[in-house]
């Protein structure tokens, strides 16, 4: 049986964990599967084997490759987004794909990694695919915010002030100074990949617009998966009819309720509803003091989310991201409820919502037209309308998803 490697950014939680344990359960029976994920203070590797992830090994950041301390007896080597390159990294990446006898190596993020791993691979004659997670590769401040919080499209200004930072290991760079040099590493990196996929053609278009060498990266090499997920049946209605009788329920889920997911404009939204009309709800880790603006529910599991939903029966799911998400979980867990969503006139979600019929869209830069809009929907009775075209939606499974990647490891594995 051939043997992947899975590479993940972070440790085994998360939305992108989640996702690719969606992937490894279905691929499982076709192969024997490993992954290998990054930490602040180590890399580890697991073996995938009958649903369940097993520990296998632990290599500590302190480039050291044979001698084993304890964490409190050592200066880790703390990850830089600017060290394309490292030495260590290499070494190991080496005695992972030989030590395992890899055959393919599926990348799904490389913060913290190098980019070593690519080229490693294939002088082992290892096969290589990268997913598309975000816009990491075009910047490293994936979200494509400027010092504004605008989206960017990846064109940067020509001062020098610092783009939106998502995540604190980056605050040490500015993105703008080492956009070139980063543009130019990825590029070579690219150059050790079989193949590429994103989860929707306008991420696809985006990243061949930035990456002009078609001799590197191209329709043909560059496929579009989308995410698939598994929901259970609906036996009930999760939803609320919105009326003038009371205040219309919005739910707004996400792991963090931040800037990048809009709590900016949900605030805005709230200061200007002078007669109550919305009443928000949260769940998820809330910031920028949002649950002073609605009901904040806290955190939840991914398969909780149901149970939260018929709590609250919500009349829409609000989706108010400011920067172009490359798929939105949200959307397809809220059409799952069969639930319509209002969403941001930005990348993925603008495109899915208009694509599937399954809601509305709001003008980012004008938050207050939810008013109108609201008023229209409820006046013209335009809310089970919808509501029936959710229920018409079709929701790709797991295994469907599964089946398309599987079909291009089988293409690498014969070329």
């Amino acid at each position: 049986m051939k043997r992947i490697l899975y590479v993940l950014h972070s440790g085994v939680t998360g939305g992108t964990f989640l996702t690719n344990k969606d992937l490894m359960r279905n691929v499982q029976k076709d192969y024997e599967i490993y992954l290998l994920t990054a930490e602040y203070n180590d890399l580890k590797i697991y073996r995938y084997y009958e649903n369940e992830l097993k520990f296998i090994r632990r290599y500590p950041r302190h480039l050291n490759i044979n001698v084993p301390v304890n964490d409190s007896d050592v200066d880790f080597h703390i990850w830089n987004a600017e060290e394309f390159h490292n030495s260590w990294f290499t070494f190991i990446y080496f005695d992972i794909l030989t030590r395992f006898d890899i055959d393919i190596v599926h990348i799904r993020h490389l913060i913290n990694h190098t980019f070593d791993l690519p080229q490693v691979a294939k002088k082992l004659g290892i096969h290589v695919m990268l997913s598309m997670h975000d816009f990491y590769f075009i910047c490293p401040f994936y979200v494509l915010l400027d010092e504004n919080q605008q989206y960017c499209a990846g064109k940067c200004s020509d001062n020098r002030e610092n783009c939106y930072c998502p995540m604190n290991s980056l605050e040490n760079i500015n993105s703008k100074e080492i956009i070139l040099q980063w543009r130019k590493n990825v590029l070579k990196m690219f150059s050790y990949v079989d193949y590429f996929v994103t989860t929707s053609k306008i991420v696809k278009k985006l990243f061949l617009d930035i990456y002009s060498d078609r001799s590197i990266i191209n329709s043909e090499n560059f496929r579009v998966i989308e995410h698939g997920r598994d929901f259970p049946k609906l036996d009930k209605n999760y939803f609320e009819i919105p009326s003038f009788k009371k205040p219309v329920k919005i739910l707004c889920p996400a792991n963090n309720l931040n800037a990048m997911k809009g709590s900016h404009l949900i605030k805005e939204m709230k200061r200007v509803d002078k007669d109550n009309l919305i009443e928000f709800h949260f769940l998820g880790n809330c910031f920028d003091d949002i649950e002073e603006y609605g009901i904040a529910h806290g955190t939840y599991e991914r398969d909780d989310f149901y149970k939260k939903v018929a709590e609250i029966k919500p009349s829409f799911i609000g989706i108010f991201s400011i920067w172009p998400e490359t798929f939105c979980h949200t959307l397809t867990e809220a059409w799952s409820c069969g639930i319509p969503a209002i969403g941001t006139n930005i990348g993925v979600i603008e495109d899915r919502i208009i694509k599937n019929n399954g809601g509305w869209i709001i003008d980012r830069d004008n938050p207050k037209t939810i008013f109108s809009l609201l008023e229209d929907i409820i006046k013209n009775e335009k809310y089970m309308e919808m509501v029936d075209n959710v229920s018409k939606i079709s929701l790709k499974d797991t295994n469907a998803m599964a089946q398309e990647y599987i079909e291009i490891y089988e293409l690498m594995l014969s070329e």
